[in-house]
């Protein structure tokens, strides 16, 4: 019988990584690609700048694709290692198949349709997977690191629409265009248009500690469970559990070129962790003027003004300032009352 693998996670987490080193590791040269349909070469070393995207996985999106990925899967030899990460379908397939609009999702009702569509697909999904004897890897999401996933690291596709970004800033271009699109209209009708008025507007909008509650896996399923956090920061010890579940011996020799890659790749997940680690004491340090040496990306700025209206009601006179001081004290000093009406979310 075929050995067949699916590993998935809600959100991007790693599983691509894990999708290659399970055939590395094995000792497989190629793997079969269902999209194109032939036996492929085995990536020696996946690495790119910021993810594991070197590999050309199986990556099925929604339950009609996976089902077809396995269906060919069991056309092929027997004693194969065939395995895909599959993922929930995509807002503009949903959108398709609800008949709505797509510049329409922005709108919580419509959303909310959505959401109930890819959550009930992805179920279906891996229901399929157990079904047809398909071993599930299921990587969870961690609620103390919800904001990793503010970075965006899967740059294969758009969100709403096919296509490929040229970049992170162009993938967050689209969805900010696509799910904002009324705050920023609004925003533009005031002329606040410079980058501090769209860093206020964004911290405004966002709803950074949202994600992880929005999928609940049902863990009566046949499943290895992966919490994220092992897998980026015990990675070693997590694919040998990974391996032993799925019955897969690890060669030796594999092993040891496997480990200077992993290294590289867990050291990606930890640059973004560092962020979700500090970044409550960030916030503290600015409130508190706590001295605290800071270098923010302008997203890690958006997310610190986030916390500092919601969580203690206050903002920042960030009028002229391009890029935040190097310490909190200094950010401290321009510390204000919030004006801004808000929902109470934490």
């Amino acid at each position: 019988m075929n050995k067949k693998i699916c590993v998935t996670s809600y959100y991007s987490a790693g599983c691509t990584f894990v999708d290659w080193s399970l055939h590395f590791l094995s000792g497989q040269s190629q793997y079969y690609h269902a999209g194109e349909n032939k036996w492929i070469p085995l990536s020696q070393n996946p690495i790119t700048k910021i993810n594991a995207h070197g590999h050309n996985k199986n990556c099925p999106s929604g339950f009609f694709n996976a089902k077809s990925c396995i269906e060919k899967f069991d056309t092929l030899p027997d004693n194969g290692i065939y395995s895909m990460y599959a993922v929930k379908p995509f807002h503009d397939v949903a959108a398709k198949e609800l008949k709505i609009p797509i510049d329409q999702i922005h709108q919580p009702v419509v959303m909310n349709q959505l959401l109930e569509f890819i959550n009930n697909d992805y179920d279906k999904m891996l229901q399929f997977c157990c079904e047809q004897q398909v071993q599930l890897i299921f990587v969870s999401q961690d609620v103390r690191v919800a904001l990793y996933h503010m970075t965006h690291r899967q740059l294969e596709r758009y969100v709403t629409r096919p296509g490929r970004p040229t970049s992170e800033q162009d993938l967050k271009n689209e969805i900010q265009k696509v799910f904002f699109k009324n705050s920023i209209s609004q925003w533009k009708e005031l002329n606040l248009t410079e980058i501090w008025d769209v860093r206020e507007r964004m911290a405004l909008d966002i709803r950074p500690l949202y994600p992880v509650e929005e999928y609940k896996f049902d863990l009566k399923l046949p499943h290895h469970w992966v919490n994220c956090l092992d897998l980026w920061t015990r990675t070693e010890n997590t694919l040998k559990n990974i391996m032993n579940y799925l019955n897969l011996e690890i060669d030796a020799d594999r092993w040891q070129s496997w480990l200077p890659i992993c290294k590289a790749w867990q050291e990606q997940q930890l640059s973004l962790l560092e962020f979700c680690y500090n970044q409550p004491h960030i916030v503290e340090s600015i409130v508190n003027n706590w001295y605290y040496e800071i270098d923010l990306t302008f997203n890690q700025e958006v997310l610190i003004q986030h916390f500092l209206i919601y969580q203690f009601g206050l903002n920042l006179k960030t009028w002229q300032l391009e890029k935040f001081p190097s310490n909190t004290q200094d950010l401290h000093k321009l510390l204000e009352p919030n004006i801004h009406a808000i929902p109470k979310i934490y």
